[in-house]
């Protein structure tokens, strides 16, 4: 089934759909008018879409996957600027299968999702956001604790913000 969503609606749909989907593995694609279809992130943990917006208006749709980078957590890999259109594909199942997203130029993202959503997807990425917490440190040891609790958080946090 695909289905295009009304504009009026998509702030409630990107919750909807970031609770539904968030921590499935996602790959998000970018194709440019006239151009070839670029992966930037592919098998990473799907964390959501946001609306970005200029006063009332809709500026740009930011999709978020899981960086490893603790510092890039709250930075979208696209952002589609002037979005005109959002449309959402579903497979026989009923489960959400491929978000498009439309801009005004013709740009077109695209976050197709698969697997399911499982607890043990959260554990690796909090393991592997970590990891790069102890790589940033310089490899010392002693903060293993410290850098779980710390991307824990950070992931949470990002969570949570794009469901509210």
């Amino acid at each position: 089934m695909i289905a295009q969503i009304k504009r009026n609606n998509w702030s409630r749909f990107c919750k909807k759909f970031n609770i539904t989907n968030q921590l499935r593995n996602a790959t998000v694609s970018v194709k440019h008018e006239g151009g070839n279809e670029v992966e930037i992130n592919q098998n990473s943990p799907f964390l959501g879409i946001s609306i970005a917006k200029k006063g009332r208006l809709i500026d740009a749709v930011d999709l978020f996957t899981g960086q490893y980078d603790p510092e890039k957590l709250t930075e979208p890999v696209v952002s589609v600027k002037q979005p005109v259109k959002m449309v959402l594909e579903k497979d026989n199942d009923d489960k959400d299968n491929r978000l498009t997203v439309e801009s005004k130029d013709g740009t077109m993202a695209q976050v197709i999702l698969c697997g399911e959503k499982v607890a043990d997807q959260r554990k690796v990425f909090v393991e592997k956001v970590a990891y790069s917490m102890y790589e940033q440190r310089g490899f010392t040891s002693g903060g293993d604790v410290d850098d779980w609790l710390e991307a824990e958080r950070r992931i949470r946090e990002i969570e949570l913000q794009l469901v509210q």
